[in-house]
């Protein structure tokens, strides 16, 4: 079902089957992206998704041909990717036992197939890393193409950590009183219960005149009034609020330090364009200390 069914998405009644799907390269990122994929679909009870995409090279055999000089090329080609995907399956099955695991090798490239599965997915989960380009947020598996697009699902940026522990603290979730916010939260407060993690939901003011602890009391009002109704659905998760000022992205960042995972909605036309063009996501991409989720409005 695609994203023009006019299905409406809840962090809280996906479908118990939508799983959460990772895209799987060769590339350095791609063992960080599947742990956390992993990870995030047991305490969730989903099934774990593993993709690969193999865009076959300009000028190959084609695929359909088994008369052809080259068809023992194509032939190992398609096994090689069916053997990355089986590699990551016994491992990942080994560290999560119990863990129900799909593994699917697709034609085509990696952003269109990513794409494509992620709308009826409950997450899609990419191995990237900062990258200085301009117009570029990010890459799938250090080497593909800038993603784009709009899937309706969160997307997780499985960005490597600036710090040497794996994080421990809390999930964050930047707030800045707009409607773009209200999946961001339904998000980090499910994630937050998931992980026994405290909530910590951050809303950041730019610079200006006037005066401050007025806007300081205006700022704690908003963070209020997004959460409202969500500590009493979630009585388990510990919230707490906090104001700082400065760039938004900038200081996200810094709050971030220490979080499990920082979670920020997207204002653009949805998931992975509006990370292209949203400044504050496009801006976190280079920035965030770790893993940073992107939920698009659709989500709601």
């Amino acid at each position: 079902m695609g994203a023009d069914s006019g299905r409406r998405r809840s962090m809280s009644s996906h479908d118990v089957y939508e799983p959460v799907v990772v895209g799987v390269s060769r590339s350095a990122t791609a063992q960080r992206a599947v742990d956390w994929a992993a990870d995030a679909a047991a305490r969730r009870g989903r099934p774990l998704c593993l993709v690969h995409a193999q865009e076959w090279p300009a000028g190959a055999a084609p695929k359909d041909r088994h008369d052809s000089p080259d068809q023992a090329w194509a032939s190992h080609f398609r096994a090689t990717g069916q053997s990355l995907l089986e590699d990551f399956r016994e491992s990942t099955a080994e560290r999560v036992p119990g863990l129900e695991i799909i593994t699917r090798v697709v034609d085509g490239r990696p952003a269109a197939v990513l794409r494509d599965v992620a709308e009826d997915a409950f997450l899609l989960v990419i191995g990237a890393h900062r990258v200085s380009g301009p117009g570029e947020a990010f890459t799938f598996g250090g080497a593909g193409p800038a993603l784009v697009g709009h899937p309706p699902c969160p997307v997780v940026l499985a960005l490597e950590p600036t710090h040497a522990d794996a994080p421990s603290g809390p999930v964050m979730v930047g707030v800045d009183g707009s409607a773009a916010s209200a999946p961001a939260v339904s998000f980090a407060f499910e994630e937050a219960a998931a992980c026994g993690a405290e909530l910590l939901a951050v809303q950041v003011r730019r610079p200006r005149y006037g005066d401050w602890p007025e806007d300081l009391q205006e700022s704690y009002i908003d963070i209020s009034e997004a959460l409202a109704g969500w500590p009493e659905k979630y009585p388990q998760v510990a919230v707490r609020h906090e104001v700082l000022m400065g760039s938004p992205a900038v200081k996200l960042a810094e709050a971030a330090a220490d979080a499990r995972c920082l979670v920020v909605g997207s204002r653009g036309v949805g998931g992975f364009r509006g990370m292209v063009l949203g400044s504050t996501s496009r801006t976190l991409s280079h920035l965030a200390p770790g893993p940073l989720v992107v939920v698009p409005r659709e989500a709601v």
